[in-house]
């Protein structure tokens, strides 16, 4: 797998898109920073913290926030889902090879190691941006909530990353797969379930409300939108008892886990031809 892995590193940094991404993260994080120097900010504004709402790194990108890469890792995997089918790379490979397992399990490994590279791209360019506008910075969090708020970040990327590679590998559509990344970044999944098992619980009558109503607060989407908002947030216990960090973990980790597994095991199921 190993090797796979760093072939498949060699041909991504040889390619064009990953400057493409990076180009865009750079343009909505450091990009809108400088044109402070046109435009500038309020007098008298201090950040409140790095992280949320009032913080620096959000607001060094006059609000672009973590999620950011949540929003763009899924394309990224829409992308690699393909890839290698396009050009009849991965018939030759398979091939060569006594198994499918470690073929397949390096592409989720390889999504998982790219949206990790798109958040340090992220942190870094709102970091430049922060010496950009040049504001002080007030109630900065302990490193330890900033990387958990990173890391937090990082998973629900993964999710949805992990989430778009697997359907892409399994219907062999990047149009699919990008319709999905759609669907995934609006909520447009969860809220589809939540409404349609509310549908069918009021015409059975099966009271299903109220623990529908707790369920929705464990997807994903709501767990990124509180990352969203700050490490104080993400770290803070609401009414489900617990705080949006540990749902994440909860929710996210086995969803990764259960992507990588079935989409290994599926891959060497059927022909790639």
């Amino acid at each position: 797998m190993m090797a796979l892995l760093k072939s498949d590193l060699y041909r991504t940094v040889q390619a064009r898109w990953p400057g493409v991404v990076l180009a865009l993260v750079a343009l909505a994080t450091l990009g809108s920073a400088v044109l402070t120097i046109w435009w500038p900010l309020e007098p008298g504004v201090v950040y409140d913290g790095l992280t949320g709402r009032t913080g620096a790194l959000r607001f060094a990108g006059r609000g672009t926030s973590i999620a950011l890469v949540s929003a763009i890792a899924p394309f990224v995997a829409a992308h690699l889902s393909c890839a290698d089918s396009d050009f009849g790379f991965d018939r030759t490979l398979l091939s060569s090879m006594r198994g499918r397992v470690a073929y397949f399990a390096e592409k989720y490994l390889l999504t998982v190691l790219l949206s990790g590279a798109i958040l340090i791209a992220y942190l870094v360019f709102s970091g430049l941006g922060v010496f950009v506008i040049l504001r002080p910075v007030e109630n900065v969090e302990p490193f330890w909530q900033v990387a958990a708020w990173a890391g937090e970040g990082w998973l629900a990327a993964c999710a949805y990353a992990l989430v778009v590679l697997l359907v892409g590998q399994l219907t062999r559509s990047r149009a699919i797969a990008f319709i999905v990344v759609f669907l995934l970044l609006s909520g447009a999944v969860e809220q589809g379930a939540f409404t349609f098992l509310l549908l069918v619980s009021n015409v059975f009558g099966l009271g299903w409300g109220p623990a529908l109503e707790a369920a929705i607060a464990w997807m994903p989407y709501v767990t990124t939108a509180a990352v969203g908002n700050g490490a104080a947030d993400m770290l803070t216990v609401d009414a489900t008892g617990f705080a949006p960090a540990v749902r994440a973990l909860v929710v996210c980790v086995p969803l990764c886990l259960a992507c990588g597994g079935l989409g290994a095991l599926a891959g060497t199921r059927r022909d790639v031809g």
